[in-house]
């Protein structure tokens, strides 16, 4: 399973971010691995489809729910709309491993 957290340097919500993926892996029995990618340029940011840091993928897709169709992209701090923090809500990263757990 690919588990991707890209973000942009100094982004306070990085390794808390981290720490939650890692911890939802540990908790599924999975490995801690996790492809760390560091935006820094617009051009790197619209070859991502980055819409912000932190950004968490797992198999290609973000786990914000309802997540799509976004045009814009950019070297950006994220807001999740749901809950309004900077961190993607972890109930979102544990669903998404969870679904791409058969993967394994």
């Amino acid at each position: 399973m690919k588990v991707e957290l890209l973000y942009v340097r100094d982004c306070p919500n990085h390794l808390p971010t981290l720490q939650i993926v890692k911890d939802a892996l540990r908790a599924s029995g999975l490995p801690l691995d996790v492809i760390e990618i560091e935006i820094d340029s617009p051009g790197q940011a619209e070859t991502y489809a980055f819409p912000g840091s932190p950004t968490v993928r797992v198999g290609g897709s973000d786990v914000e729910p309802g997540l799509s169709g976004l045009t814009s992209f950019g070297v950006s701090c994220r807001s999740y709309v749901v809950n309004g923090q900077g961190m993607p809500d972890r109930d979102w990263i544990v669903k998404a491993i969870r679904s791409r757990q058969s993967e394994v």
